[in-house]
């Protein structure tokens, strides 16, 4: 069994944000996931024995996240250095200050967005007067699996119940920094833009292996549809995702915000009630959030982790309930909504939706891979599995779907 990495002074991160008077007293961890080499960073769970100032004793499950220590290429292709320090963020600036955007136009404490696990604090170095993330980085988070929020199951896309449920969190994750940016712009220009730089997770890796990804797909498509034209177009859409992603920070418009950038089933833990019902999420691993349009997010969500059927019969539904969500949210703050009109809206649709085929029809290839061919834990994918899910049935089904919707929506043009 492989040694659980130490976290050093573990204190000096939680305490700050204790209960006043309350200090750490000690704590046990274990690995969240399979330990080995992780894939974009090492998941601990902590149970962390919280002593009160009138020295009773409580236990507080937190999880923790490290970097990827152990791996010199999934450091490199990952690149802490930014994505620990956007992640941090997320927590540290961008949850406080739209908590009191929120306040300040009159939400009550108990209707605020609660979208993210609660925050227990992070560095990203031992040494307080760096700017560069080391490998002492940790970002420690409620573990939210003790109150009832679980992760999806890769192989069960949402129902319709859980898509509308998601949809309306995301309008509120989408239009809060929007609102911010329009009413504060002064405190979202030194604690939120600065931190969600474009990010190209290809800029390091091996054009070779990218060209071995791109030609898997295609042969796949290829045994699906009966039309050349439709292998063009792929081959196209996934060199334009490519240079999406390399691309330059965007300019500000109406529907650009904090984009998560990866928000598929595993991204998200939903809560249920006792009869079933979803009724909360929790968007997690924000560490290649990053500044765009706000339907990339729509978009990768619906096509890479949406039922096939519901997606079918609600693809339009979908988009009105999120704009409705999103509207009302940004009314709750007191934005003028008038350059927010339902066709601005679907018109930036159907100019960015393209650009997120191909990234759900890459993300098949890990989602709905052979449990054969997967290790226990995602953590530990590479570009491997990719070749290994060439042929497989559930992955080129898939695939004929996102062709045949993104036809019949009007978005593989």
């Amino acid at each position: 069994m492989e040694e659980i990495p130490n976290i050093t002074d573990l204190a000096q991160v939680i305490e700050p944000h204790l209960p006043e008077g309350c200090t750490l007293d000690s704590y046990d961890s274990r690995y969240l996931t399979k330990p080995g080499d992780n894939y974009g960073s090492i998941m601990l769970a902590v149970q962390a024995k919280i002593r009160s100032s009138d020295g009773g004793v409580r236990e507080l499950p937190l999880i923790a996240k490290l970097p990827p220590l152990t791996n010199d290429l999934y450091w490199q292709i990952f690149q802490p250095e930014r994505t620990c320090i956007t992640e941090n963020a997320v927590y540290q600036y961008l949850s406080p200050e739209l908590d009191k955007l929120q306040l300040q136009s009159g939400i009550l404490p108990a209707q605020l967005f609660d979208g993210f696990p609660r925050y227990y604090g992070s560095r990203i170095s031992l040494d307080p007067r760096t700017s560069k993330v080391d490998r002492n980085a940790v970002l420690l988070q409620e573990n939210v699996t003790v109150r009832g929020f679980r992760p999806g199951n890769r192989h069960r896309p949402y129902n319709l119940a859980e898509t509308v449920l998601i949809l309306n969190s995301l309008a509120q994750y989408h239009a809060l920094p929007i609102a911010l940016r329009l009413k504060k712009p002064q405190a979202y220009e030194e604690y939120v833009r600065p931190y969600f730089k474009k990010f190209d997770m290809n800029s390091n890796i091996d054009p070779a292996e990218k060209e071995l990804m791109n030609s898997e797909i295609l042969k796949d498509i290829m045994s699906v549809t009966s039309d050349d034209r439709d292998v063009i177009r792929v081959k196209e859409l996934l060199d334009i995702f490519d240079s999406f992603q390399a691309s330059k920070d965007v300019e500000d418009g109406p529907f650009t915000t904090l984009v998560h950038g990866d928000l598929w089933i595993n991204n998200m833990m939903l809560k249920y009630d006792e009869e079933g019902t979803p009724i909360k999420v929790k968007i997690v691993d924000f560490q290649i959030a990053q500044y765009g349009s706000l339907v990339h997010d729509i978009i990768f969500l619906l096509f890479s982790s949406v039922d096939v059927n519901v997606l079918e019969e609600n693809y339009k539904n979908f988009l009105t309930i999120y704009y409705n969500a999103f509207i009302q949210t940004l009314r709750t703050v007191n934005v003028d909504c008038s350059n927010y009109s339902l066709d601005l809206f679907l018109e930036e649709v159907q100019q960015t939706a393209h650009i997120q085929l191909p990234h759900a029809i890459f993300m098949m290839k890990v989602i709905l891979a052979d449990v054969s061919t997967m290790p226990e834990n995602f953590k530990d994918v590479d570009f491997s599995v990719l070749s290994k899910n060439t042929g497989i049935k559930t992955i080129v089904t898939k695939f004929e779907a996102i062709l045949r919707l993104g036809k019949k929506f009007n978005i593989f043009h």
